[in-house]
């Protein structure tokens, strides 16, 4: 398995060969935490590839240490975001049908 340095190396070279060895690496990980949080599986999906997204865009200038901590920080605060727009959804669907009409 490549190590972080050879892969934060590539995404500097803007190589997406990078950013293939960064989900072979770390995929699992961001995805197990993203589900749950999220709840499922699509919606997991969706979050670990806005943290490649947000990965691929942050570095460069960024040069995280270590890697693994950086995008598991990413995979949480996008997860959440996700779950916490999903729960006010509910939250207001559910005053709408408790509301006296």
């Amino acid at each position: 398995m490549i190590d972080d340095e050879k892969i934060i190396e590539m995404f500097f070279e803007r190589s997406e060969q990078g950013m293939r060895e960064l989900d072979i690496k770390y995929g699992k990980v961001c995805h197990k935490l993203s589900y749950h949080i999220v709840g499922n599986r699509w919606d997991a999906e969706e979050c670990v590839n806005d943290v490649y997204l947000g990965a691929w865009n942050a570095i460069p200038p960024a040069r995280p240490n270590p890697l693994l901590s950086y995008l598991v920080k990413i995979v949480r605060n996008i997860s959440l975001k996700i779950y916490w727009r999903k729960e006010a959804a509910i939250t207001r669907l559910l005053w709408k049908k408790l509301k006296p009409v």
